[in-house]
């Protein structure tokens, strides 16, 4: 079996995003044997009949290759790629091709080849547990080729969803528009932040230090570098303490509420092996909630709770955790709730309750499996009403994002209360945040968000030519509102559009009447939704 492909890193045949342009020849050797696994994959991926498409003869290379688009678009989607466009069927004279939308044409190209070499293996023999270990190796292989974290899908599709241009540099880096309209983000971090701010919050030592400094209300902390440190500060300020890597996030390497010495003492050689600087800190006493900031306005407010199942009299723990880990949510990779891991606080958490994973709880029993309650350890959270919490908790955050100089903010509050001020109840500020997963996909927080950066769109003038001058107006300066971009045939041809969509196209006389008509093929304007009307 023979596939050609083509990478486009731009923009071609109307799609908003990087595509590949897959070619199949009507003579190519052992199609008939390999749609039978093709098949077999379209099955358990939940792909409909793909032979359906308008014009496409059912002919054995036809059928196949229809198949195997299909399949590598639905591993694509397996593997946490986005795609924002259907694929497309490209009539020829000599062959049939489809062109398939993409975040990354490195992982479609990856992932079309793993297929054709497993199918040729394999030689139509389909067996599903088989296919499931390759579409499992195809996840594990993906996450370089793709942007990181759950925030940049979101922003993404939320872009795509109103035909705002976007592109992705060196898979953390999301640009979004053009010119005096553009707007560059990491995950939630702004073009508008200032380095001072995030290198704080980088850093949990120096946070706790500066708002200490400033007077707003944070537990007692220090650096330590051995148990005996440890072992020391608990003497002096007592019992629950919290330990924790100084520089990590999501709740990586955290051990919250450590009753006694041998607690500690257990938690410090679970953590001591993988991390260097640690410290530790006195537990507070309340509720996490987790308040989300834009300047002054709040995003949402939540109450976070540490991942706990409960009995049925009948399922041991290993089994209700197995079940608690396959909720669609957790599963979700553009969900800040990931599945509960197997690890040392899951073992301490059970302990200290008492139990097992063996064990079989009581029908209705309650047994929690973290000390933390951060969704990226398997926490879950409920949204709070904004006339729930006292005012003076959300003036307080805003002093802490001003303070640091923090324009999108996550500000973690330990409250007994949070309906009551902070002053009155011994409320502290727990963490800052300056990258917060600001929740899951479908909501339009993204939005609300990313219409704030994004200025009015500039106009786009492209002048096509077989020796086109260099452009003196770049895609992205901020001062252009109107940009004239200069592009060979070639290139475009090669690479792609280089912009989503463009107000004028001149192709100059100089390029050939076989490649004009194939520029006017694959060059189609997608006008953006205006951000005002979104």
């Amino acid at each position: 079996m023979k596939v050609d492909f083509h990478c486009f890193e731009g923009y071609a045949y109307g799609a908003t995003q990087p595509s590949v342009l897959m070619r199949f020849a009507q003579k190519n050797g052992n199609w008939p044997n390999i749609l039978n696994g093709l098949k077999g994959f379209a099955e358990l991926l939940k792909v409909g009949d793909p032979t359906g498409l308008a014009d496409l003869t059912h002919s054995d290379v036809n059928t196949a290759s229809a198949y195997l688009c299909h399949v590598v678009g639905a591993l694509n989607l397996a593997a946490r790629d986005q795609r924002f466009g259907d694929i497309q069927m490209i009539k020829g004279n000599e062959a049939v091709r489809f062109h398939l939308p993409t975040l990354s044409t490195n992982l479609t190209q990856q992932n079309l080849l793993s297929l054709v070499n497993y199918l040729n293996k394999r030689q139509g023999r389909f067996a599903p547990d088989h296919a499931l270990k390759f579409i499992e190796m195809i996840r594990k292989a993906a996450p370089p080729h793709l942007p990181r974290g759950t925030n940049a899908a979101n922003f993404i599709a939320a872009a795509a969803a109103r035909k705002i241009p976007f592109a992705i540099h060196g898979n953390g880096y999301l640009m979004f528009g053009y010119g005096s309209g553009s707007t560059i983000f990491d995950s939630s971090i702004t073009d508008q932040e200032k380095s001072i701010g995030i290198g704080f919050a980088r850093s949990k030592v120096h946070t706790n230090s500066f708002l200490k400094t400033c007077g707003i209300p944070v537990v007692e902390q220090v650096r330590i570098a051995s148990l005996d440190d440890a072992f020391k500060f608990a003497d002096r300020c007592g019992y629950p303490v919290v330990l924790k890597p100084t520089d990590q996030e999501q709740g990586r390497g955290i051990f919250a509420n450590i009753q006694n010495a041998e607690d500690l003492r257990f938690c410090f050689e679970s953590i001591s092996g993988t991390y260097k600087n640690l410290m530790i800190e006195t537990h507070a006493v309340g509720h996490h909630y987790r308040i989300n900031l834009m300047g002054e306005a709040v995003i949402e407010t939540s109450m976070r709770r540490a991942a706990s199942v409960i009995g049925d009299g009948s399922s041991t723990l290993r089994v209700l955790i197995g079940r608690l880990n396959q909720e669609p949510e957790r599963l979700d990779p553009n969900s800040a709730m990931k599945p509960v891991t197997f690890d040392a606080d899951l073992e301490r958490s059970l302990k200290n309750q008492g139990t097992g994973l063996q064990d079989i709880p009581e029908a209705g029993q309650s047994i929690y499996l973290r000390s933390i309650t951060n969704g990226s350890r398997g926490g879950t959270k409920v949204f709070i009403d904004r006339a729930d919490v006292h005012k003076e908790n959300y003036e307080l955050c805003f002093a802490v994002a001003r303070a640091m100089r923090i324009e999108i903010a996550g500000i973690d509050v330990i409250s007994p209360d949070i309906s009551q001020p902070w002053y009155s109840n011994g409320a502290v500020i727990c963490e800052v945040n300056a990258k917060p997963q600001l929740g899951k996909g479908g909501t339009e927080i993204f939005w609300n968000i990313l219409k704030n950066y994004l200025g009015p769109a500039p106009t786009i003038r492209l002048m096509v030519s077989d020796a086109p001058e260099p452009s003196k107006q770049f895609l992205y300066d901020t001062q252009r509102s109107d940009i004239t971009v200069n592009v060979s045939a070639k290139q475009v041809l090669r690479h792609g559009c280089p912009t989503q969509y463009f107000d004028a196209l001149d192709i100059d006389d100089s390029v050939s009447d076989a490649d004009r008509a194939r520029l006017k093929r694959l060059m189609v304007s997608v006008p953006l939704v205006d951000v005002a009307d979104a």
